[in-house]
């Protein structure tokens, strides 16, 4: 095997419960990803990411583990998991699944025992996980710290059989576990094992640099720092890499909000024993405002700021080029669709700004994911009501929104711009109920408009969104060494409304020019930058390329050097 073949890997992105439901319960399931494996492929990925599978009582979407060695069985069986793998690999997909190593269920076998004095194992599993004993104040138990979740709740909850309050930086029902106990880490090496012997070609490490905490648990609001990227949770992953990942040859593939330079290569450094890439966010919330009385962090909805995209995209890439890996992706099933979060999902707009941003990124070297429904433009929910939504992270954040003095309007507009079931949203398959999904009422509402934008649809229609995603997909993969492995230069990095860069290969250039914008711009380029490029490709219609070029809404050319 060519140990380095997931460089050029195009990934596609799946979560499980939405994308088709394969035995007709109302949720998506491994029996309909098997079904799909061949439309996956036509679009031209090579790597199936899979969302976690494991079984679980699903409050967090299926990342509140509650049996690390069983398939959830709103998904399937054991038998329905390696039936798929081996239907994959037969057609040449690799498959990578979510591998949630920060922390369990409340409702896993180790946690009742640790919160149980009575059961025998109880103070082995106790320290499984991480207590505090309660302060005091005017004689009134308090948490040990005001830390904040990233739920937006607090981390600690009180079990009164122990007196004491676990930690949990997620939901509630997911406490973290103590990564300093070594037992706990040999257990998890055991649930990686599991599931490479079973054909798994690698993992998306969920929540890595959450690990380590700091253990003098000194108080703070909201503490953030104390269980973000500390720095020994390095020596865990580098433990994981030593002993498995590597001699395995996996794809394993980490996430680290703003991490810097030395942090990168430490994650991915070609000399690294951690990880092979890494999920940044750079990019990711490129229109939020300030803080305000009721909206904050990414809720915060502003203006879109085009160039700190682009410095992003440019930042990645130069700390790891020669060093380090890059990989590239637009969103995932924790963000707003791409197509209303950074294009413009109107009816005049959504086709030719899906298209867009498809051009914008998938010329860029590096490795490629895409994530489910963007390759036909799937648009944000218009929910209107909160029982339409599903996300553990929507309800509190809803109750925080109505407490300092949203009206319900306000608070649901705010849910569907940013909540994370903007992705999870059932699958549009074609224009049947419940758009080819299920066969009867899903999990969770389809979205309004897949009438009229759905796979069927799409796949009859020789210029659509999807056509051009597996235009450009199987391009990147049929041309690898000019684009995945190919140098990136942006030009006019500090303009916020084209997107214009060159992507550098060893016999030939991709010169890419966008327009994010809802009007007619020009973009100037320097007579250096024109010589020997010829339009090859655009989501409109031919353009020679000039000195001033007059790109209207939403326009994107791809012009070619070879040498």
């Amino acid at each position: 095997m060519n140990k380095n073949w997931w460089k050029s890997a195009i990934i596609y992105q799946v979560t499980l419960s939405s994308f088709l439901d394969g035995n007709n319960d109302g949720i998506g399931d491994f029996i309909g990803l098997e079904k799909k494996i061949e439309y996956i492929k036509d679009l031209g990925a090579n790597v199936i990411w899979v969302s976690p599978h494991y079984s679980s009582p699903m409050d967090d979407n299926g990342y509140d583990v509650s049996d690390f060695y069983q398939v959830n069985k709103r998904y399937g069986t054991l038998e329905d998991f390696k039936s798929f793998v081996k239907a994959s690999h037969k057609i040449g997909i690799k498959v990578i699944t979510d591998l949630v190593l920060n922390h369990t269920s409340d409702e896993h076998l180790w946690f009742q025992k640790a919160s149980n004095p009575l059961d025998i194992d109880y103070q082995k599993y106790h320290d499984y996980y991480i207590w505090q004993k309660p302060k005091y104040k005017d004689g009134l138990r308090v948490r040990p710290t005001r830390w904040l979740s990233w739920f937006g709740g607090p981390t600690w909850d009180y079990v009164e059989a122990c007196d004491e309050y676990y930690l949990h930086i997620f939901s509630k029902k997911m406490p973290d576990l103590n990564w300093r106990n070594k037992e706990v880490r040999e257990e998890m090496k055991k649930v990686v094992n599991f599931w490479v012997d079973l054909g798994v070609d690698g993992f998306r490490v969920d929540a890595a640099n959450h690990l380590e905490k700091n253990w003098d648990f000194p108080d703070g609001y909201p503490g953030y720092e104390n269980f973000s990227s500390l720095p020994k949770h390095h020596d865990y992953i580098k433990e994981f890499g030593e002993e498995i990942f590597e001699p395995r040859e996996l794809l394993t593939i980490g996430e680290s909000g703003g991490a810097s330079k030395e942090e990168a290569l430490k994650y991915v450094g070609f000399d690294s024993k951690e990880f092979n890439l890494l999920i940044h966010f750079g990019h990711v919330w490129a229109d939020t405002g300030p803080d305000n009385k009721i909206f904050n962090g990414k809720w915060a909805k502003s203006n879109l700021r085009v160039q700190d995209i682009k410095k992003s995209f440019q930042h990645w890439y130069d700390m790891l080029v020669g060093k380090g890996w890059n990989l590239i992706y637009w969103h995932n099933h924790d963000h707003p669709r791409i197509v209303s979060h950074y294009g413009n999902d109107s009816l005049e707009f959504r086709e030719i700004s899906a298209k867009m941003l498809a051009i914008s990124l998938y010329f860029m070297p590096g490795t490629s994911i895409t994530y489910q429904g963007e390759e036909i433009g799937m648009t944000n929910l218009l929910y209107e009501d909160i029982n339409d939504f599903r996300d553990v992270e929507v309800f509190t954040e809803y109750k925080n929104f109505l407490e300092r003095g949203a009206t319900v309007e306000m608070a649901l507009q705010a849910l569907r711009d940013r909540s994370r079931d903007n992705a999870r949203s059932p699958m549009q398959w074609n224009a049947s109920a419940y758009a080819g999904f299920s066969k009867i009422e899903p999990f969770m509402k389809v979205n309004f408009n897949y009438l009229d934008i759905n796979v069927l649809k799409e796949s009859q229609n020789v210029s659509s969104v999807l056509n051009t995603y597996k235009f450009i997909l199987n391009l990147r993969k049929e041309d690898a060494k000019n684009i995945s492995y190919g140098a990136l230069e942006f030009l006019d990095i500090e303009n916020e409304e084209n997107f214009v860069y060159r992507t550098i290969g060893p016999d030939k250039e991709y010169l890419i020019l966008s327009n994010f914008t809802d009007k007619t711009i020009e973009v100037k380029l320097p007579v250096v930058a024109l010589s020997g490029y010829e339009y090859f490709y655009s989501n409109s219609s031919f353009k020679k390329l000039s000195t001033t070029n007059v790109l209207k809404p939403y326009e994107a050319y791809v012009y070619i050097k070879k040498y």
